[in-house]
């Protein structure tokens, strides 16, 4: 089985007897959503192709909205798509329960937040071999 330190607020949660706490099953691969999407390309070191685009915009330009919103969704699916990936290679040399594995994007969409506009929400929607329907979402700040 596969797992992961379990992450709240971006701190390692440390249990009641002071053991740190692990996530696996569904709560990891939500877990490794959010961490892949909120990491930007090449902020891994070891893992330079890791991570999403989804928060970065070229420098001088003014999208529109929706070209915007198409490039976050474009941005997350690829990463979604790369932690596939990454579980399959990974799945060739630990056992992963079928909770910790996607075999189906169900859907991946980008939104402008309505209060405030330099935000955007990105939901994402996945199908685990568990059969269970995983919804994640973030939010990505603009400046």
């Amino acid at each position: 089985m596969s797992f992961d330190l379990k992450i709240k607020n971006g701190d390692i949660v440390v249990g009641r007897t002071g053991d740190i706490d692990i996530v696996f099953d569904n709560e990891k691969l939500k877990q490794d959503v959010i961490k892949i999407l909120l990491t930007g390309i090449g902020e891994n070191k070891f893992h330079t192709y890791y991570g999403s685009a989804i928060g970065s915009l070229d420098i001088g330009s003014i999208p529109d909205q929706a070209i915007i919103e198409m490039d976050m969704t474009t941005s997350a699916e690829e990463s979604i798509r790369n932690l596939m990936r990454l579980q399959s290679s990974q799945g060739r040399s630990q056992f992963l329960t079928p909770g910790e594995q996607i075999i189906e994007i169900l859907g991946v969409e980008a939104v402008r937040d309505q209060d405030d506009p330099r935000s955007y929400n990105v939901y994402v929607s996945l199908l685990t071999r568990k059969l269970t329907n995983i919804t994640e979402s973030v939010v990505v700040k603009i400046a």
